[in-house]
C-alpha cells in the first residue's frame, strides 16, 4: 500500500473581485480628490476642483460598473442559453 504524500488539488472556485472593486472606486475618486485639491492650491480657486473632480471620478467609477456589469450579465446569459440548449456552456 502506497503513502501519498502530496494532497490532492482541490479545483479553485471562482472568487468575486468585490473587494477589489471597492477598493479601486475609493482609491480613484481619493487620487481625483488629492488632484482638485493640488489644483486648488495653485489656482486659490478652493473647493472648485476638489468637487468637480471627485464628482467626475464617481460617474466615471459608476458609469464603469454598469458597463462591466452589464457585459458580465450577457456573457452569463450567453452561457445559460447554450446549457439549455445541451452545451457544455462557457468553462
Amino acid at each position: 500500500m502506497a503513502i501519498k504524500l502530496i494532497p490532492t488539488r482541490r479545483p479553485i472556485s471562482p472568487t468575486s473581485d468585490n473587494l477589489g472593486h471597492g477598493a479601486e472606486i475609493a482609491g480613484v475618486v481619493l487620487v481625483f480628490f488629492l488632484i482638485g485639491l493640488g489644483l486648488d492650491a495653485w489656482l486659490n480657486t478652493t473647493p472648485l476642483f476638489m468637487v468637480i473632480l471627485s464628482i467626475v471620478a464617481v460617474v466615471e467609477q459608476f458609469a464603469k460598473m454598469y458597463f462591466v456589469y452589464t457585459h458580465q450579465m450577457r456573457e452569463l446569459e450567453k452561457d445559460r442559453a447554450e446549457v439549455a440548449r445541451g452545451g457544455q456552456g462557457h468553462v
